[in-house]
């Protein structure tokens, strides 16, 4: 699984684990205690119930805002930035949290579903972009096999050479202009 894939995975991931930490701590387990137990999910992301292992047996040795924060350092990702500080704040003043934390999972959830809202209503303007991308060179493919000629003019004159690398500048400029258009950011 790729980085990005695997973070956004484990973002997707982090709502679930949020609900159980909060269900722990209304049933009166502590916030390690909940934390450990939101962690045996079966159906965790790979990274994810690692990194919760990972953050579990630190908490157990250096405490769990210390912990919390190696997380959040090791895995700057916002959405575990966020579940960090909220754990820590849970941590640090003693008081019910439980609600907060599920209000932390449901904007987070909300997040998530206008990132891949955002992400289908570009789609059009993505395939747009490799259609008017791929446009010229399909249209030299063509034109190199309908008359030699024209691969003459391109390979063996200096106007035909300097057209065909200006041709090429424009091409890479222009595909780094609207890769940079459609891009979505989560």
């Amino acid at each position: 699984m790729t980085g990005r894939r695997r973070d956004t995975a484990i973002a997707a991931a982090l709502p679930e684990v949020l609900e159980r930490v909060a269900g722990g701590l209304r049933a009166g387990a502590t916030p390690l205690g909940a934390l450990a137990e939101a962690a045996t999910v079966a159906d965790l992301p790979e990274g994810l119930a690692a990194d919760l292992a990972r953050l579990i047996s630190r908490a157990e040795e250096r405490g769990l805002t210390a912990a919390l924060d190696r997380w959040a350092a090791e895995r700057p990702l916002p959405a575990v930035g966020a579940v960090a500080a909220a754990l820590e704040v849970t941590t640090a003043t003693g008081a019910p949290a439980a609600v907060a934390l599920d209000g932390l999972a449901a904007g987070l959830r909300d997040r998530q579903d206008a990132a891949a809202e955002i992400t289908a209503l570009s789609a059009q303007a993505r395939l747009s972009a490799v259609v008017v991308g791929a446009a010229p060179i399909v249209s030299l493919g063509l034109s190199l096999l309908a008359d030699p000629g024209v691969a003459r003019t391109l390979f063996t004159t200096a106007p035909g050479a300097a057209c065909l690398l200006f041709g090429i500048a424009l091409e890479g400029l222009a595909f780094l202009w609207m890769r940079r258009i459609v891009r979505c950011e989560r």
